[in-house]
């Protein structure tokens, strides 16, 4: 006879997220985003200025969308800064994972960026990794 299980969440954010996230600059050239894409095969990646500081998010999903536009050879996609989302989806280190999970489902996205106390980036966490916070417990 088949086992019974309870499926149930446990952790933090930070206990499953990604530390030491690829960053792209809001400056960067949409050529070099393509690249990004390509070689890390991620869904998005937290957008910075030049000191830094957290300014957008910049998702598969924003890149492909200019090519469902009137005008997707349109002069005005030359930057990551033309096409990313403001403001970014941002969650805290220390929030549980049911939090994130919600979060992501309102919000439509399939990562957000983890922020620190201070507000500065710490990782980012995806819907994958949320998975690691789900038990069974028989």
């Amino acid at each position: 006879m088949d086992k019974e299980f309870s499926l149930y969440l446990a952790g933090k954010v930070e206990d499953v997220m990604s530390a030491n996230p690829v960053l792209v600059a809001k400056n960067e050239g949409l050529d070099r985003l393509l690249d990004v894409f390509k070689t890390y095969h991620f869904h998005g990646f937290p957008v910075v200025d030049e000191k830094g500081a957290l300014v957008g998010i910049v998702r598969d999903t924003d890149l492909i969308s200019m090519f469902a536009r009137k005008d997707p050879a349109s002069p005005t996609y030359r930057t990551v800064e033309d096409i990313m989302f403001t403001p970014p989806l941002t969650i805290g280190l220390k929030a549980n994972i049911q939090t994130a999970i919600m979060k992501m489902f309102s919000d439509q996205t399939r990562f957000l960026v983890v922020l620190d106390e201070q507000g500065q980036i710490a990782g980012v966490v995806t819907r994958i990794d949320l998975i690691k916070g789900i038990h069974l417990e028989e």
